[in-house]
């Protein structure tokens, strides 16, 4: 029996002052000029000669802080702190003499002679009293409400200055770990950079990688140790970009050492961030893979050369591990098993592929291929295409240096013909010899059983072969008892079948069901002597399988056809998926490949099944996770024996998984979306059910697709309305301003053509995006030419800058939209409008920058707009973007005001736009 320790309220706050002193370790320390200005300040703030900080450590009281008693600490027994640490607020005995509690201490009856006392209680955040602020007189006395207000808000400053104490002794803790942490890294190079990718930080693995010392690379940009050509394509920015964008940047590539030498590396880049969220640098973590990105190049060749050598034999060569899992199969091999995709049969059980087909010898030729012989047999199988040859199979084992099988070879040869001929023989001579006991299908004869009133109610077995007693499931001594004795729950209808078949000699040909078997049989009845008749059964399982699939694959299209919302792609998918395969559970989730978690937004589930809805980590299901970022498919008969799932089988069944196939679907590379099938009993995963599964991903995935292409072109559409209406206004704004300054009709036909020229080649530059470096002057001039219909129109001052290629189209972009809307709505629309476009350069944050202002004049009265337009958007929040700039819109009533301001250094980046944006 376990023995109950008893513990009392007393105790229990006495271990909690001890735990709470032991965190803060305040307790023997020296004196400090803080605690001593509190005690100092309470003591004259009270008018009392005695101010303590004490704090109860066991059997003693000691002061961290004392005026006027002359001691460090006195017993507990002596303690009147102790009485106040009881309560929750100022503790207060006017005279001690008269106080039970105090009448007779030690301080109060000796040479102290202490006659007053008050006392505020020191608490934790979590309301744990360590001791008090207290001040003490040698006669009675009293406190103010100002003295009392005063001692609370000290006791307060006691405890700030305790956690200050804690806070700062555990950071330097971090600190120092952090450092041992960094410095014990030798293998990484640890890099941290601010938010323009200059170095703040460099870690000693970091020298030893790249050679540099901290003091030469501290305010270096980290293009220093990128090559020449991911310098010139802003790899670096991309990088950070990334990092902020998705919360990490990931990348594989060759970079420089100190030394000019290159190493190939894999990095990871993440943001650093302040309290409060926001980015203020980035960490880069680089790791020498060298060795390993030569290795597995020199493996790359060897592996080529094989494929060329393989790929000329008609034999279909495989490799399986010594699992007899299907690993790789030759050129040749693809061609003969008439394989269209083999990552949809990697890792499949070579042997449970034979087994499935009916052969039994594959797993005894494994077994000797593994104890070191050679294994072989010869059998029948489908192609993935469903044509069935004659195989003659061979496998033995491929050994280690030290002569050990670590993986095995399989060869098979195609010896259909072959076969074909010697079939021919034994056939010719077979045919009409016992023809009842050796024929392939099942027969039986049966006689109909009746009551007495004639009607039929059971029919008896007469004679049966071997086969049917195998399709069937029945004993093969199953002569002379009836159909019910056997099967109780058999169907009525198929009795009667039989019946009218009998009554009417008709020979019938129908399909019938056996659940218990998941199998399907073609029967021909036909009608025998008296009450007897005859049935010859065809096992049609593929044959169904095969229908239901296509059926399946039809309603699937039907359905995708006309969907419109994307979230509604993975029900329907699932649905038919899990219809189709008797499944538990079936759909696609969205996948975070760094944080290894799946989403599910909403898949199918069998009725009464517990639904997998919502976000779910891979590897709290199995160690297969590699295996999917990879692209592999993963198929498992039973989580439960399976060494990637069996130590999660309770978290499986908690979800009625037993048997799972897993279908990576990859996106240039990239582990996106995974697409699942699941069965809540033990299964063994076809060719053909897997090959099914990857058509409907692949439908799933092309319907995504068009629902995506059906949105681009919805904005593609928007934005070419935009331009044709801002074209038309601007055609219209050029004639009018011609008109109004021509002197004649020649005149202004000329112009008014020039005009428009100016205007096609001005839609050419903006549509083909054509613009390269130029000056600020000369593109903010050719971007409102258009619009001078007389030398006023405009004021343009500034100093001549270089602009970039991609600062230069998005800028024309914008000033283009200014000048249209101006020239729609503005102050371009009135004959006494005016723009002026000034801009200079100012100083930033670190970096000098170009500050634009667009501003208009002399139009019609503004009113700000109720909604945004598509043009607006584009200014705002669109075309700066590009260079890294930033635009406002202002809609004074005396005129549009626009500002762009932008980093010199995004004004003049060389990297141009891409086309089309």
């Amino acid at each position: 029996m376990t023995r109950k320790v008893l513990t009392f309220p007393g105790q229990e706050k006495d271990r909690r002052r001890r735990e709470s002193l032991a965190r803060y370790a305040i307790l023997d320390t020296p004196r400090e000029a803080d605690f001593d200005d509190i005690v100092a300040l309470a003591s004259a703030a009270c008018g009392m000669p005695v101010a303590l900080i004490s704090l109860l450590d066991g059997h003693r009281q000691w002061f961290k802080a004392e005026t006027g008693l002359g001691r460090n600490e006195t017993p507990l027994s002596s303690s009147i702190c102790a009485h106040a640490v009881e309560q929750r607020d100022l503790f207060i005995i006017p005279d001690t003499t008269k106080d039970a509690r105090t009448a007779g201490n030690p301080l109060v009856t000796g040479e102290r002679h202490i006659r007053f006392y008050a006392g505020m209680p020191l608490e934790t955040p979590d309301g744990t009293a360590l001791g008090t602020l207290c001040v003490l007189d040698t006669k009675p006395n009293a406190l103010t409400p100002v003295q009392a207000l005063t001692l609370r808000t000290l006791a307060r400053q006691v405890m700030t200055q305790l956690e200050l104490r804690r806070a700062l002794k555990e950071r330097r803790e971090s600190d120092r770990r952090n450092a041992a942490i960094l410095e014990s890294a030798v293998d990484y190079g640890i890099i941290a950079m601010d938010l323009t990718g200059h170095v703040t930080s460099w870690s000693a693995g970091a020298e030893r990688i790249l050679g540099w010392t901290e003091a030469e690379m501290i305010g270096r940009h980290a293009n220093v140790f990128f090559t020449s050509r991911d310098e010139a394509d802003g790899v670096a920015e991309r990088e950070m970009g990334a990092a902020l964008l998705h919360g990490r940047g990931s990348d594989e590539r060759w970079h420089k050492r100190r030394d000019g030498s290159t190493f190939w590396a894999s990095g990871e880049m993440m943001p650093l961030r302040d309290a409060h969220g926001t980015p203020e640098g980035f960490i880069k973590i680089l790791r020498d893979r060298t060795a390993e990105r030569l290795a597995a190049e020199r493996q790359r060749a060897d592996a080529a050369f094989m494929r060329g050598v393989l790929a000329s034999s008609n034999d279909c060569i495989k490799v399986l591990d010594l699992d007899a899992n299907l690993t790789f199969m030759s050129e040749g091999g693809l061609r003969v098993m008439e394989v269209s995709d083999f990552s949809a049969i990697r890792g499949c059980p070579w042997p449970d592929f034979w087994e499935a087909q009916g052969n039994r010898d594959a797993r005894a030729a494994v077994a000797a291929a593994k104890a070191g012989g050679v294994g072989r047999f010869q059998g029948t199988a489908r192609t993935m295409a469903g044509h069935l040859r004659w195989w003659d199979v061979q496998v033995t084992p491929i050994r280690d240096a030290e002569g050990r099988p670590e993986r095995l070879l399989s060869v098979s040869r195609d010896i259909t013909v072959q076969k074909a001929a010697e079939q021919d023989v034994v056939a010719s001579g077979q045919r009409w010899r016992d023809l009842f006991t050796g024929m392939q299908e099942g027969f039986f004869l049966g006689e109909i059983v009746r009551d007495a009133g004639g009607r039929p109610v059971d029919y008896r077995f007469l004679e049966i072969n071997p086969a049917f007693a195998a399709q069937s499931g029945l004993p093969v001594d199953s002569i002379g008892r009836t159909m019910r004795s056997l099967v109780p729950d058999i169907p009525l209808w198929l009795i009667d079948t039989y019946a009218r078949i009998v009554d009417t000699g008709e020979p019938r040909l129908f399909e019938v069901q056996v659940p218990e078997l998941h199998r399907w049989f073609e029967v021909r009845a036909r009608k025998d002597a008296g009450q007897r008749f005859t049935c010859l059964f065809l096992d049609i399982t593929d044959r169904k399988r095969t229908e239901t699939r296509r059926a399946a694959m039809i309603a699937l299209g039907d359905r995708l056809r006309d969907v419109s919302d994307a979230a509604a792609i993975g029900p329907i998918v699932g649905e038919i998926l899990g219809r189709t395969l008797d499944l538990s559970h079936a759909g696609y989730a969205a996948v975070d490949p760094e944080r290894e978690t799946v989403t599910v937004a909403q898949g199918w589930t069998a009725p009464g099944l517990t639904s997998l809805t919502g976000l779910h980590h891979l590897r709290e299901y199995g160690s297969y996770v590699d295996d999917l970022k990879a692209g592999t498919t993963v198929l498992i008969e039973d989580v439960r024996q399976d060494p990637r799932t069996e130590g999660e089988r309770a978290r499986m069944a908690a979800i009625d998984v037993v048997s799972l196939v897993n279908m990576p679907i990859l996106e240039r590379g990239r582990f996106v979306t995974l697409f699942f099938a699941l069965k809540s009993v033990p299964h063994a995963w076809a060719p053909e059910e897997v090959a099914f599964l990857r058509n409907v991903a692949d439908r799933a995935r092309a319907a995504v697709a068009r629902l995506e292409a059906e949105e681009q072109q919805r904005v593609l559409n928007l934005e070419l309305s935009h331009r044709m209406r801002n074209t038309l206004a601007m055609v219209q704004s050029i004639a009018n301003q011609t008109m109004r300054g021509a002197t004649d009709v020649e005149t202004a036909r000329n112009v008014l053509a020039a005009r428009l020229v100016a205007l096609g080649r001005s839609h050419d530059l903006l549509l083909g995006g054509a613009i390269g470096s130029t000056g600020l002057t000369a593109l903010v001039a050719s971007a409102v030419e258009l619009h001078r219909d007389r030398p006023e129109r405009f004021l343009l001052e500034g100093p001549d800058l270089a602009v970039g290629p991609k600062c230069a189209l998005s800028l024309s972009l914008m000033l283009h939209e200014l000048a249209t809307n101006a020239a729609k709505y503005g102050a371009l629309s009135l004959p006494t409008g005016q723009v002026s476009v000034v801009w200079s350069l100012r100083p930033g944050d670190g970096e000098t920058r170009l500050h634009l202002c667009w501003s208009e004049a002399g139009g019609p009265l503004v009113a700000a707009p109720t909604r945004t337009g598509f043009g607006t958007r584009l200014i705002c929040r669109g075309l700066a973007s590009n260079f890294d700039g930033a635009a406002t819109l202002e809609y004074r009533a005396t005129g549009v005001v626009c500002t762009i301001t932008a980093p010199l250094s995004g004004l003049q980046a060389e990297d141009a736009p891409s086309r089309g944006r």
